[in-house]
């Protein structure tokens, strides 16, 4: 559910984190993403940066403009004058190929002497891999977050969903393969890019989310593939299939869909 009165929690000097609400739900999500564009619009010569997530944005602000309670009171004037959320929300479909329990993320949770994350997550469930495969890559997810790392997104199932019970690590990991897609509660996560982490992997994305040179056409007006709002859906796919698309990676035609969320 939306707050009836967000909650403000200053963050040293020139942060300030607004919390919207406590579900993390698909209303609430969109409701974030429209106050953060409505943030922007408003141009506040003070604003240096935003990071919405699934509850709540972040602000960076410059202190020398502004103190964190006048921020506030602006804040609170903004958000009084209303965020309407439509009834019908553009937002793309992106496919994106995963080779689950692929033999990196198998060598990663060997290195740090835990079983291969799937079986784990399967263990947990009292089912089996495959079921956990079919399970996840079920849904279309909602992408509610794009941070952390460049290229890196976190996403949750719009539709009704089984939900996958799964522990995390207790130590993290020192390092993540790149291209590794994770899963933590109810939302999927992606490791663009070597680095530590603790989530259970799941398997691993042969396609760019990022590409800063260009290299593949699709990429020369926007680095970035994937935004906040935009929806995915995860299609499984075998070693084979993985190695002929990595070989081929610069051609590779993304399937993106034009749509909207209802």
């Amino acid at each position: 559910m939306v707050y009836d009165e967000p909650i403000f929690r200053i963050g040293g000097d020139s942060f300030l984190t607004i919390e919207l609400g406590d579900d993390g739900s698909l209303f609430l999500n969109l409701y974030i993403l429209i106050l953060e564009k409505m943030i922007w619009e408003s141009k506040f010569p003070f604003l240096i940066d935003t990071t919405a997530l699934r509850t709540t944005i972040m602000i960076h602000y410059d202190p020398f403009m502004i103190q964190a309670n006048q921020l506030i009171q602006q804040l609170k004037k903004l958000i009084s004058e209303g965020v309407n959320v439509p009834e019908r929300v553009p937002s793309r479909l992106i496919h994106l190929p995963v080779y689950y329990n692929d033999p990196w993320t198998r060598e990663c949770a060997d290195a740090f002497e835990m079983p291969p994350n799937l079986e784990i997550v399967a263990k947990e469930n009292h089912i089996s891999v495959s079921e956990v495969i079919e399970i996840h890559a079920q849904p279309t997810y909602f992408v509610s977050y794009t941070s952390f790392m460049y290229g890196s997104f976190g996403a949750f199932p719009i539709e009704p969903f089984t939900v996958l019970k799964n522990s995390k690590y207790k130590t993290p990991r020192k390092w993540t393969p790149p291209g590794t897609l994770g899963i933590g509660g109810t939302t999927t996560t992606y490791y663009s890019i070597a680095s530590p982490g603790g989530l259970m992997m799941l398997g691993n994305i042969p396609v760019k989310t990022f590409d800063t040179e260009g290299h593949n056409k699709f990429f020369k007006e926007d680095p970035l593939l994937i935004h906040p709002g935009d929806r995915l859906r995860f299609l499984p796919i075998e070693s084979d299939e993985y190695e002929h698309i990595k070989k081929h990676i610069d051609d590779y035609r993304y399937r993106i869909e034009e749509g909207f969320i209802e």
